[in-house]
């Protein structure tokens, strides 16, 4: 039984300092003060994370037009042999 009584009594101090606190206008400020900043600080991760999905998406798309160009260079340098070899000059000796 006396456990019971020793957290009830810490229980009910703290609800008092607690309400103590919640009548003081300095801490209420403090409070309020402190609710902004987290609001503000929310805003900010929701638009870091906004510019992240932003920055993947953009650097898909830039690696989806990369892609194709690297084969279309090889093709031509492909090309360029093949019309080298047909101009009828001797291929190099070693």
């Amino acid at each position: 039984m006396e456990r019971r009584t020793v957290i009830s009594q810490l229980a009910s101090a703290g609800e008092e300092a607690l309400g103590t606190l919640a009548q003081n206008p300095v801490a209420r400020k403090a409070l309020e003060s402190a609710l902004q900043v987290k609001d503000r600080v929310e805003k900010l991760v929701t638009g870091v994370a906004d510019v992240n999905a932003r920055l993947a998406r953009l650097e898909k798309r830039v690696d989806a037009l990369e892609k194709p160009a690297t084969p279309a260079a090889r093709k031509r340098t492909t090309a360029k042999r093949s019309t080298a070899s047909k101009s009828g000059s001797p291929p190099p000796s070693s």
